[in-house]
């Protein structure tokens, strides 16, 4: 009887404590869960009053930094704004050229200064600090010229990719009894992409009085694509010789397959040339770079241990000299680094050459192709240090 009423007592304690430790645990919550939602919400208050206080100052900052890049942008010559707004154009882009321009040349002295400056920091060599901002201001006005170039031809495939369904389709509506503007209108659908909103654009200026074939050949002269041009041209040399139109699109469309299908069987056929480019830039090149530095690594360390002063003299004489290395395993990994990128560089270019035949279209490959040359240099690198480490240690 006592063993048992001590073990409900025990119970009742234990079942006690349980209770007090979940209210406990409850009130710690419910004050963490409200402390939260209270710096929550003063957080909310906060950001809502600067932003209250800071929105005439960012307006007028936002407006400041435009009206300067406007008037840096209006120093360029007529001829570089116009060709560049007309890339615009053909990008889809609706963008102030002059804007643009101010842009791009701010940034090309502020990374430059900051390269630099971070450069001479890190390295404390003049020459390297002037040529890495050279390299830099170079690099800023490539980059923005080669994004807008890759816009404007993954526009212009995009075009040219959907352009001969969109043909047989206002073939087929003609020929069903539909007219130009009808047949234009409802075959602009929206996978065509920016096609649709183009032949969109031709129906209303028909609607509103522009002749056909000019609203047409007004299309073509904001896509960059020679075989819509080329299409347009048949088309409205078909409309104004009286021709059978939905016949001239639907063999317009016939040929531009074929000549789309000899593209892609083109670039069947140099699969295994990128293959081997790719294979040269992420291990070949790396793997001999790897290899060499850590022979200029053992080479050095060999040469800091004998005394050049004590060899005879005969090997101080003849063709072949024994002499401590001209360049340091540093410098040897910062010229790798160089050639890797810039091989990266004008590899993924050359593949989108083999590939599209345009050079564009290698853009997105260089940051991968940079990235993992460089990484895999890195790794080899450290692979080989821990072997040729570990051959020096038996020696």
């Amino acid at each position: 009887m006592i063993k048992m009423k001590i073990s409900d007592i025990l119970k009742k304690a234990l079942d006690t404590l349980y209770i007090i430790i979940k209210t406990i645990l409850k009130i710690i919550s419910y004050i963490l869960v409200t402390t939260g939602n209270l710096l929550v919400l003063l957080f909310h208050i906060i950001v809502s009053s600067l932003k209250i206080v800071l929105k005439p100052f960012l307006e007028f900052f936002s407006k400041f930094v435009k009206s300067v890049h406007h008037r840096l942008g209006s120093l360029f010559p007529f001829h570089i704004r116009d060709k560049l707004e007309e890339e615009f154009l053909y990008s889809g882009l609706t963008r102030n050229p002059e804007e643009t321009l101010g842009m791009t040349l701010m940034y090309s002295v502020l990374v430059p200064i900051t390269v630099g400056l971070i450069t001479f920091a890190l390295t404390s060599e003049e020459i390297l600090s002037i040529g890495m901002g050279i390299a830099s201001f170079i690099l800023v006005w490539i980059i923005m010229y080669m994004l807008l170039r890759l816009l404007v031809d993954r526009r212009t495939e995009n075009v040219e990719r959907v352009l001969p369904d969109l043909l047989s389709m206002i073939a087929q509506n003609m020929s069903a009894g539909m007219t130009p503007y009808n047949a234009l209108w409802v075959a602009a659908r929206p996978e065509f992409g920016p096609l649709a909103l183009e032949m969109q654009a031709v129906a209303r200026d028909t609607l509103t009085g522009t002749p056909l074939d000019t609203a047409l050949i007004s299309m073509s002269k904001r896509i960059k694509s020679e075989k819509l041009q080329r299409t347009v041209k048949l088309m409205v040399q078909g409309m104004r010789s009286g021709g059978e139109l939905p016949t001239v699109l639907q063999e317009i469309s016939k040929d531009i397959r074929t000549e789309r299908n000899l593209v892609k069987r083109m670039e069947s056929e140099t699969n295994g040339q990128v293959m081997f480019i790719l294979f040269s830039l992420i291990v070949g090149a790396p793997l001999l770079f790897a290899a060499s530095s850590q022979f200029i690594s053992m080479f050095s360390k060999v040469f800091s241990v004998i005394d050049l002063s004590k060899l005879p003299q005969e090997a101080q004489m003849g063709m072949v000299k024994i002499q401590p290395l001209s360049i340091t395993e540093d410098d040897f990994v910062l010229y790798s680094l160089i050639v890797l990128s810039v091989s990266s560089f004008l590899g993924s270019l050359l593949i989108g050459l083999m590939r599209s035949g345009k050079m564009t279209f290698g853009i997105p490959i260089i940051p991968i192709a940079m990235g993992l040359s460089i990484g895999v240099f890195f790794a080899l690198r450290y692979i080989l240090s821990l072997f040729f480490g570990s051959m020096m240690v038996g020696m």
